[in-house]
């Protein structure tokens, strides 16, 4: 079962343990199955490394293991070339473990918003209309682990409103509750 390694990245993140060294080579070896789970329990999986109080080194590990390439490749290879970026979505994810063990979890579009935010706002820099850039940008990986649309339909929402405020522009945001 491939979604084992996802597991195995999640315990050995929440109790802070290291990898036996053959286990470690068999996530590396293996990673590549995981695209022959079933696609809901992948995004069910990733939505667990973020709600565990560990995310930080969760995705650390994912990322570090190459088995994040192969899920969300399109947050890999950003974090693979953009150290600044790093800094920050690994500050961001400390964030996010603080509040879920305060008992505060943010929802699952604010979390895959959290992962995304840098990469799809580099992506969709100066196209016209940021709903739409977000949506192309973001389809590969909606296809590859078959992600809700209403929890895509909202992470766009969040995506496209973030650049579109920090352009200054406001427009139908201000009117909406």
């Amino acid at each position: 079962d491939p979604v084992r390694i996802l597991r195995a990245i999640k315990f050995a993140s929440r109790l802070d343990l290291g990898s036996e060294p053959d286990v470690y080579d068999a996530m590396i070896v293996h990673r590549e199955d995981l695209l022959r789970a079933a696609r809901p329990r992948l995004v069910e999986e990733l939505l667990r490394l973020l709600r565990g109080g560990a995310s930080r080194r969760s995705f650390w590990l994912a990322w570090e293991t190459g088995v994040l390439s192969v899920m969300l490749p399109e947050l890999s290879s950003f974090l693979d070339d953009a150290a600044k970026f790093r800094t920050r979505l690994w500050r961001r994810l400390a964030l996010v473990d603080a509040q879920v063990r305060e008992g505060r979890a943010p929802s699952a579009p604010i979390l895959f918003s959290t992962l995304l935010q840098e990469p799809v706002e580099e992506a969709i820099e100066g196209e016209r209309d940021p709903l739409i850039a977000v949506g192309d940008y973001l389809g590969e990986a909606i296809e590859r682990l078959a992600i809700p649309r209403r929890l895509m339909g909202r992470v766009r929402s969040l995506l496209a409103s973030q650049t579109r405020l920090r352009a200054g522009r406001v427009g139908a945001l201000g009117r909406r509750d």
